[in-house]
């Protein structure tokens, strides 16, 4: 059971955290993302949304074990989970969002029209795109450009692009401690480290 004195510690530094967090965050994303505490399972950070095509999007964090990690090192993987979170938007503006909406209402009204096989068509229209706005969503190089993300982001906050490289490398060293088979992870981390030396690969290279 959980003394007084370190509960109340523990609640201070996790509001306390939550503000500094937010503050951390580009102006446009503080409406839409939100910093919550978890406890319990084995993930440090959960990113989730309420639907794929809600841009809201909610961080929950284990405080417990936040507290005893360095803070640059929280910068970072907590901004790294921003990058996730917001490349895996659904509505965020590209041709293939466009090209969905724009065929999704075309299907409805060839429908009430009852032109059949117009609305066939635009409706053939509406699943490839969707199709593609998923590939993207889940294309094998998503988890670099999350961690480009939040490289970039870093540099807005006194971080040298090297400095935020190796202080991510390092947070992500303890996740393969954990599961040495994880080839992307230890892919990430190869390009991080070029990275930190002061050379500049393309994301996604290894």
């Amino acid at each position: 059971m959980t003394s007084g004195p370190d509960f109340q510690s523990l609640e201070t530094f996790q509001k306390e955290e939550i503000e500094r967090l937010r503050d951390l965050l580009p102006a446009s994303f503080r409406a839409w993302i939100k910093v919550v505490p978890h406890s319990g399972g084995e993930r440090l950070l959960v990113s989730r949304r309420q639907a794929p095509w809600q841009p809201q999007g909610t961080i929950a964090i284990d405080f417990r074990r936040w507290q005893g990690i360095p803070q640059p090192h929280r910068d970072l993987l907590f901004l790294r989970e921003v990058g996730w979170l917001s490349h895996r938007n659904w509505l965020q503006p590209g041709f293939y969002q466009s090209l969905a909406l724009f065929g999704g209402i075309t299907t409805l009204v060839e429908l009430s029209l009852q032109h059949p096989f117009s609305a066939l068509l635009a409706g053939g229209i509406t699943a490839l795109s969707v199709r593609q706005i998923w590939q993207s969503l889940h294309r094998e190089s998503a988890p670099f450009d999350a961690d480009e993300f939040a490289l970039r982001r870093a540099q807005f906050r006194g971080y040298t692009r090297q400095e935020a490289a190796r202080h991510l490398a390092e947070a992500l060293e303890q996740t393969l401690k954990l599961d040495p088979s994880d080839i992307l992870t230890a892919l990430r981390l190869q390009r991080l480290r070029t990275i930190a030396r002061n050379l500049t690969p393309s994301p996604g290279s290894s």
